[in-house]
């Protein structure tokens, strides 16, 4: 569904701010991990956790490298740094498909559990 893949999206551009501005630092991956744990939890599937978390560190990764950058400001650097900021977010793309495809695991442990008692 498109607008959950939106709101996965604009999470992920609102957690990268908020983390940015307010946390800045090593420690910033621990509300990025519980966030794409509960997107992973929430959806429905397998495919739809990896996917939706996907989009989710991809965007958090984004705008949390572009608030970050203090070089030079010049049209080649700035083109540059769009580009490695373009590469680079596919890491996060990475670590969000795998955090939410752990969230979609612990429900179905937890389905599993429960239907069994």
């Amino acid at each position: 569904m498109i607008i959950r893949k939106a709101f996965v999206a604009l999470a992920g551009l609102l957690l990268g701010f908020i983390t940015y501005r307010f946390l800045y630092g090593w420690y910033d991956v621990f509300p990025w991990a519980v966030v794409a744990l509960i997107i992973g939890y929430i959806s429905k599937s397998r495919r739809d956790s990896i996917i939706n978390g996907a989009i989710f560190g991809y965007f958090l990764f984004l705008v949390y490298i572009y608030l970050g950058y203090r070089g030079k400001t010049d049209l080649n650097g700035t083109i540059r740094f769009i580009l490695f900021d373009m590469f680079f977010s596919l890491v996060g793309a990475i670590a969000g498909g795998v955090g939410a495809f752990i969230g979609n695991w612990v429900k179905k442990i937890l389905q599993r559990t429960k239907n069994d008692e």
